[in-house]
């Protein structure tokens, strides 16, 4: 497969965007909060990531791990190409998060949104009480074989593995739940305990909410007499057409979520659905985010809002692709009157909010995995991806 995430290797920076600071704080985050580290949980929520290196001297391995992935990128004679190319770019990619306070925010995001998450989950659902999150990075800790080796020593009772992309993606969610499968190849499942499987969210009614009113915290931020001007360009990580060819079903549904929306916003301004972070030489999916803005600037328009519009927490993409490269720099160069950036749904009450009524939803229904996740891309040639998806049919029937 081909990569989504990929280019948080190659863009990195600090932000500073038309006044506003969001400089990162050097974090020493251990892999779960110190809060439950004594909880013996009833139900184990997995908060499935990316993740990102939390300091410099992670970087190195973080970069192996990716370039050594063939769900996220697919190069000739990997085993060898792959570890060359993170050595070749570990130094470069520590300097740039050193400019963001020497580490990735999203370990500590998705910590803060777990917690927030399972105190509402506690009152809402005392049935299933207590529930404690976890967190499951691909490419950092902590890494999901760690966690399910960490749920399986505290016994939980029901394990619901949460997919943080709200978009679906074979490159994303899909090698996440590609390497639950890997883990326990060798290794017995732990049949005692019930699993199930939430795997797309991008039209739930509170993420809409939560990302409309990031929008109209940032429209407040114009004059009046423009505000209607202001064009809303939904920024997503953009894929290989070839992985869009195939069937992979991420763009349609970031297009569901952009329609509603501004559904929700009433379509008060112009807008549109723009593809950031392409990388290598193969055509990707367009229009690109920086393209689209310097189209825009030829007719004459000054006034722009981004909005991360497949991304839940704060991260290098957000940080710096959006804020340095596009608002800050390109910005500049292109003497945009006024561009700001949505922030992303984070702590917002909304999201979390959001974020719970999934659960809560998905606990009380007895489908634990979806007939969408189960089906393959039409043109999927992949047999990991086959023998993934039959293993999670299988294990989502027990008990």
């Amino acid at each position: 497969m081909s990569s989504l995430n990929i280019s948080g290797v190659f863009n990195l920076g600090k932000q500073c965007v038309n006044g506003q600071s969001l400089v990162l704080r050097s974090m020493s985050a251990t892999a779960q909060p110190k809060l439950q580290e004594n909880m013996k949980p009833k139900t184990a929520i997995v908060m499935m990531n990316m993740g990102g290196p939390t300091s410099t001297d992670k970087v190195g391995e973080y970069l192996h791990r990716i370039m050594t992935d063939r769900d996220m990128i697919q190069l000739p004679v990997q085993s060898r190409l792959g570890p060359w190319i993170a050595q070749r770019r570990t130094s470069e990619v520590q300097k740039k998060y050193q400019e963001i306070g020497g580490g990735s925010p999203i370990l500590k995001w998705t910590n803060m949104q777990g917690e927030l998450l399972c105190k509402k989950l506690d009152q809402m659902s005392p049935e299933t009480a207590p529930h404690k999150h976890y967190v499951a990075f691909r490419y950092a800790d902590p890494l999901t074989e760690v966690t399910l080796e960490q749920i399986e020593e505290e016994g939980a009772e029901r394990t619901v593995l949460f997919s943080q992309y709200p978009q679906y993606s074979c490159a994303t969610s899909g090698s996440s739940f590609n390497v639950i499968h890997r883990f326990y190849k060798n290794r017995k499942f732990p049949e005692k305990s019930k699993w199930s499987v939430i795997d797309r969210w991008s039209t739930h009614p509170l993420l809409v909410k939560t990302f409309a009113e990031r929008i109209k915290e940032e429209l407040k931020e114009f004059p009046e007499k423009l505000r209607k001007d202001v064009i809303i360009l939904f920024s997503a990580h953009s894929l290989p057409l070839k992985a869009v060819n195939r069937g992979d079903p991420y763009p349609s549904e970031v297009g569901a979520t952009v329609q509603l929306v501004m559904e929700e916003l009433k379509y008060c301004n112009p807008y549109n659905l723009v593809w950031q972070s392409k990388v290598g030489p193969l055509p990707w999916l367009g229009p690109f985010t920086d393209e689209a803005l310097k189209g825009y600037k030829e007719q004459g328009k000054n006034n722009f809002i981004l909005v991360p519009i497949a991304f839940v927490n704060e991260h290098i993409e957000t940080l710096h692709e959006m804020d340095i490269e596009y608002c800050h720099d390109l910005g500049k160069e292109l003497k945009i009157d006024k561009i700001r950036r949505a922030k992303a749904p984070n702590d917002h009450p909304l999201f979390i909010e959001a974020l719970a009524d999934i659960v809560v939803t998905h606990l009380k229904s007895d489908q634990r995995v979806t007939p969408k996740f189960l089906n393959r891309c039409p043109h999927c040639v992949n047999q990991n991806c086959a023998d993934t998806k039959n293993w999670f049919n299988k294990i989502c029937k027990l008990n």
